[in-house]
């Protein structure tokens, strides 16, 4: 299956070159105080250019293992799920999420001719473009273009890291990066960041530096109110001792205390396995596995 199929069966819809996925239409209509009733899309980024052959492995396919003389997986050790694929060894973790059918697997998507730049596949993966398109939005970003016109603040979408990537970046509108509430929360009541902002209002007309000083009393507010809202609740979870887990639990937090977030972004980098892929990506997968584990369970919990 190609990606534009995969768009078309999947529901994207496309307005230009808005693309707003479907999975996410129904919380158009819905006012933000609802969203704590509802659903959230957590994304999550494996960043580096995972080996998805290696991940779900088709070890009932005999050109996987003439194609594959060096890296490929015995059968005897992929954890089956049908009689032609199953996961890597290293994600044992989740074979209880797909046994529970929590967990499914979407075979075959791509786009046509694929670029082998990481760059450019970067910002096609992020953007959602065709790749001899170049657009400079992110495919979350033009969601909230489209459907949060009355959202006042970026909170609205948040990625736990320390800069936004940008499938978050939208024309008028985009997400919220943090890693830790409360140092953002610090940080933003220091005393010279409150100076700026109670001095400098003047500026908020001008086109650079008005921008500047929107986004700076944006983070403010969003600031006090992720933080304020998020410290009430403390996870019971035990989550593994990773920065991706870490990630995780945070996106736990915030759910469980009922943010008004619709989405939230979170990554695991280092997948540019050219050398020893087998123990690199092994390790990477056992962390996301465990990680995902951790975090389905603590939602399920509360």
């Amino acid at each position: 299956m190609n990606r534009r199929n995969f768009l078309r069966n999947t529901g994207f819809v496309a307005a230009g070159s808005l693309f707003v996925p479907a999975f996410m239409k129904p919380l158009e209509a819905m006012a933000l105080d609802e969203l704590s009733l509802y659903k959230n899309l957590v994304v999550v980024q494996l960043s580096g250019g995972n080996d998805g052959l290696n991940t779900v492995v088709p070890f009932g396919n005999d050109i996987y293992y003439q194609k594959r003389k060096s890296i490929a997986i015995k059968p005897e050790e992929v954890i089956k799920l049908n009689d032609m694929q199953g996961l890597n060894p290293n994600m044992q973790a989740l074979q209880e999420i797909y046994d529970q059918g929590w967990m499914t697997i979407i075979n075959d998507v791509g786009y046509p001719n694929p670029d082998r730049s990481h760059f450019r596949s970067m910002d096609i993966w992020q953007t959602g473009s065709d790749s001899n398109q170049f657009l400079s939005t992110g495919w979350i970003g033009r969601y909230l273009d489209s459907n949060c016109q009355t959202c006042k603040f970026p909170y609205t979408a948040i990625e736990v890291d320390d800069s936004l990537s940008l499938a978050m970046k939208g024309q008028t509108k985009k997400g919220i990066a943090l890693k830790d509430p409360a140092a953002l929360y610090r940080n933003t009541n220091d005393p010279f960041f409150k100076a700026v902002l109670q001095s400098d209002k003047e500026h908020l007309d001008e086109d650079n530096l008005g921008y500047l000083y929107k986004t700076m009393i944006e983070t403010q507010s969003s600031a006090s109110y992720i933080q304020n809202t998020s410290k009430i609740y403390k996870s019971q979870s035990t989550y593994p001792q990773s920065g991706f887990a870490n990630q995780l639990k945070t996106v736990s937090k915030f759910i469980s205390s009922g943010l008004k977030t619709r989405v939230y972004y979170v990554s695991l980098s280092g997948f540019d396995t050219h050398v020893n892929q087998l123990n690199q990506q092994g390790n990477l997968l056992k962390q996301y596995s465990e990680g995902m584990a951790a975090f389905l369970k603590d939602l399920k919990t509360n």
